[in-house]
């Protein structure tokens, strides 16, 4: 086992939170006096991948998937093997090694013979060590599936046995989302509505309404003994919480409330009732204090929560967790640790409001390889609550303002050109120009060149998509920006009943509509608004209905020439600069949206992070960005979900979409076309092949022709919105709406400049 002595400024724990879990208070403080040190063991199980795991008084259990060879036969009588997936169950220590496989779990004997599939559903603690688990067997020759419950003993002996299906109560067993059994041995069924309790002896003691209940993993069990289900919140943005279930009386017992952006839930113990994730932190709810307390980070802690499998209380206040790796499992055991016997280091926050699973494995991965510096994780979504889900930004902004700025920002949400105007972002320029793989000609440096706000350019960013509306060349021309006279001009001139972008209502045109023409609508510089093209603006979304009509198939209109447009986000080279084209009869034109003095078409910026000028360690936060700049399919096959930044990976894409289509052997398919795609909801089928010449020359002449980045203005947006809201119902005419965003626009522009 090797152990590694962590620095862990956000781990210090200076205050402990309160109020009741998830009612709005500050949990992001940890508990007074606590750090946590990981010792990292592997587990090496011989599995394909680990399915679950679970932790029963010291013993590790994991569950790993396996295959074997089934004989069947085709409709002709030839006979062949076919692999068929299965679970096997494995046991070890926390301090990892080899884990030695329980001969009594065999998975495949559930199948009776017959060729087919078993899994794991879930896995759970026992007395004593011992481990609970249920499992799906489902035959492929007609044979009815079953869900069976067993338990070993730490020598992976099997003590109980029982299937589900023969379980009193006519159960609906096509959905389990949850299985448990408490301290009596009684057992808890989480179905699709409902939760089904049982006795030792499989008898049924009550059924309870679970309408309301997650979908997945929803039942564990609290410190002292009971059973309690997960149900969501009643609405998007409110918090769900863990209800207690009463056996003896067949009812719900005490309702804990969890944090808003609540992740995994996990059985409690150690002196917790049960412990709960939210963004990067881990909590545990006191029973005692009815307080839910802040324990670690777990980027802190060099865990990737987006990977971990189970999380338990040892002794003395340790916790065990269990994570999926590439090749099995990592058990990390964390143990308690006075803050002022651990050395100093360089410690580098990252700012988020949402932490990506992606970023999260990236700065675990960062802080195993150096351990002299590390990246710790700020995640503002915390501070979020049911009444108010933007707390968390105006928090980071507020504490911005304080001077209390992080050196690492996940640029997501964030007003990062404002940022960097006011002086908080570092110019990454000069760093992509000195460094020894990148520099500006390794980039798509027109994106580059848009992104950048007087020559400096304020993130890092992997990719991009072209933002852009697509219309047939006959309609609309063969051109990349026009204004809205010019707009106006063609949508009257097709037959009447037309519509520019299909069915829809006055305010959901307007939400189309403004993000992409808000540039258009002021001058930043001068601190002005353009009034004429406010109006045309609003009196265009005026002449829809003030709620949609019944909606046509979009590419029957667009086919029909019923219909002028279509809003197109372009991200790959292999699908949509075929897609558009189809859409339109053969052809079409990328004129974008309407913008008097520019192109109409935007450069959409991916996963974006920025450093700040305050950043302590700029040389170590420079090479945790660069990765975001750098080649990510030197070879194979380009599966990138957007364009890449990154010129070599965009030649490779490019390379692959205009080159022949390969078969499974490498070889061009005869024709070039391997089939058709038919688009939801319509007839439209969109063939399946590489671009054309043409088409690849149209695609480079817009991303040449884009001048822009798409960056919505928020609060310039809410005041447009607000005021054209009450021209759209009737509340206000046109030129009262106008005047109203002009002035309160003007205001909040100088303002703001």
């Amino acid at each position: 086992m090797k152990k590694r002595i962590l620095i862990l400024s956000l781990l210090l724990c200076l205050t402990a939170c309160g109020g009741q879990a998830g009612d709005g208070a500050d949990t992001t403080e940890t508990l007074s006096g606590k750090v946590y040190v990981p010792e990292f063991a592997s587990a090496e199980a011989e599995a394909g991948y680990i399915l679950q795991a679970c932790v029963s008084e010291g013993t590790v259990w994991l569950t790993g998937a396996v295959s074997q060879e089934a004989e069947m036969e085709d409709g002709n009588g030839t006979k062949f093997f076919t692999p068929i997936s299965g679970t096997a169950l494995f046991q070890g220590g926390s301090s990892g090694g080899s884990f030695r496989q329980a001969e009594d779990y065999r998975s495949f004997d559930f199948l009776n013979g017959a060729a087919g599939y078993v899994s794991t559903l879930d896995c759970w603690p026992g007395r004593e060590g011992s481990v609970w688990l249920v499992t799906s067997a489902v035959p492929w020759d007609g044979q009815p599936s079953g869900n069976y419950v067993q338990q070993f003993d730490t020598n992976g002996t099997e003590l109980t046995r029982f299937s589900l299906d023969e379980l009193p109560g006519n159960l609906p067993l096509d959905w389990i989302s949850g299985v448990i059994t408490d301290e009596e041995d009684r057992l808890y069924l989480h179905l699709e509505d409902s939760v089904a309790v049982f006795d030792r002896e499989q008898k049924l003691l009550c059924t309870l309404d679970a309408a309301n209940a997650v979908q997945r993993d929803a039942m564990v069990l609290l410190e002292d003994g009971r059973a309690a289900l997960r149900t969501a919140g009643s609405s998007p943005g409110e918090a769900g919480a863990l209800r207690a279930i009463r056996p003896e009386s067949g009812g719900w017992g005490e309702s804990y409330t969890l944090p808003v952006r609540c992740g995994e839930v996990w059985s409690g113990g150690g002196g917790y009732l049960f412990f709960c994730g939210s963004g990067d932190a881990l909590y545990g709810y006191r029973a005692e204090t009815g307080e839910l307390v802040r324990l670690l980070s777990w980027t802190g802690v060099d865990i990737n929560s987006g990977r971990v499998l189970c999380l338990s209380a040892l002794e003395e206040g340790r916790l065990v967790a269990v994570a999926s790796t590439d090749s099995g499992a990592e058990i990390a055991v964390l143990t308690p640790a006075d803050p002022d016997s651990l050395p100093e280091g360089a410690v580098l926050t990252y700012a988020t409001l949402d932490l990506r699973s992606d970023v999260r494995a990236e700065i675990v991965e960062f802080n195993k390889a150096r351990p002299a510096c590390r990246i710790e994780v700020r995640d503002y979504s915390e501070y979020n609550t049911a009444g108010d889900m933007s707390a968390g930004i105006t928090r980071l902004h507020t504490e911005m303002l304080a001077g209390n700025i992080p050196d690492l920002l996940d640029t997501s949400g964030l007003p990062i050109l404002e940022y960097g105007q006011r002086g908080y972002l570092e110019d990454l320029i000069p760093y992509i120009e000195n460094d020894p793989d990148l520099g500006r000609d390794a980039l798509m440096e027109r994106v580059v060149d848009a992104a950048c706000r007087d020559g400096k350019l304020y993130q890092a960013f992997p990719s991009f998509t072209i933002l852009t509306a697509a219309g047939r060349p006959d309609l609309v021309g063969e051109r990349m920006s026009w204004t809205w006279e010019d707009f106006q001009d063609a949508l009257a001139a097709l037959p009447e009943g037309s519509t520019a972008f299909g069915s829809m209502a006055r305010d959901e045109l307007l939400e189309l509509l403004l993000p992409m023409t808000l540039d258009g609508l002021v001058d930043r510089e001068a601190g002005a608004v353009h009034e004429d093209a406010v109006r045309a603006l609003l009196e265009f979304c005026g002449t829809v209905p003030v709620q949609a009509e019944d909606p046509e198939d979009i590419y029957a209109g667009t086919l029909a020439g019923r219909q002028l447009l279509l809003p197109a986000e372009l991200a790959t080279l292999d699908w949509e600069a075929v897609l558009y084209p189809a859409a339109f009869g053969g052809a079409c034109s990328y004129v974008g949206y309407p913008r008097d003095g520019g192109v109409g078409s935007s450069f959409r910026l991916q996963d974006g992070a920025a450093m700040t000028t305050a950043c302590k360690d700029k040389e170590a936060a420079w090479s945790f960005l660069r990765k975001l700049f750098l080649p990510r399919y030197p070879t194979g096959t380009y599966f990138g979900t957007a364009f890449p930044i990154s010129r070599a990976d965009f030649e490779r894409m490019a390379e692959q979409a205009t080159g022949p289509l390969l078969d499974e052997l490498g070889q061009p398919v005869e024709g070039g076309v391997t089939g058709w795609v038919i688009m939801p909801d319509s007839s439209l089928e969109v063939s399946v092949r590489p671009l054309t010449q043409e088409e690849f020359d149209q695609f480079m002449a817009l991303y040449q022709a884009v001048d822009q980045v798409y960056g919505p203005d928020e609060d310039l947006t809410v005041i447009i919105r607000e005021e054209a809201g009450a021209y759209f119902v009737g509340g206000k005419s046109l030129e009262e709406a106008v005047r109203l965003i002009v002035s309160r626009a003007g205001l909040y522009l100088s303002e703001n400049q």
